[in-house]
């Protein structure tokens, strides 16, 4: 069965890497995304800007395995402020 959707991997409490050609990367837990992009949004199929340079995001979903995760992991979580989406960083706690 693909995770195709927000619902789905916030099932499988996946966290969601947006990778940039130039090396910047942000996780972002696939819940937290669900809350403002709703569950049916495909994962895969997100907007994210790098604020270094402007190419190509490559998207992946991460299974969360505590060891396999970078020490200190800092999680970009949207949230909707004013009918904006501000973003904010916080420490990843599994």
């Amino acid at each position: 069965d693909p995770i195709d959707t927000l619902g789905k991997a916030t099932r499988h409490n996946m966290l969601v890497k947006a990778e940039c050609s130039c090396g910047n990367v942000r996780y972002c837990r696939s819940a937290d995304l669900m809350m403002v992009y709703g569950g049916g949004a495909d994962p895969l199929k997100l907007k994210f800007d790098c604020s270094r340079c402007k190419p190509e995001i490559k998207i992946t979903l991460l299974e969360v395995h505590p060891e396999h995760l970078p020490k200190r992991l800092m999680i970009h979580k949207p949230m909707k402020v004013g009918g904006k989406i501000e973003w904010f960083v916080e420490r990843f706690r599994g």
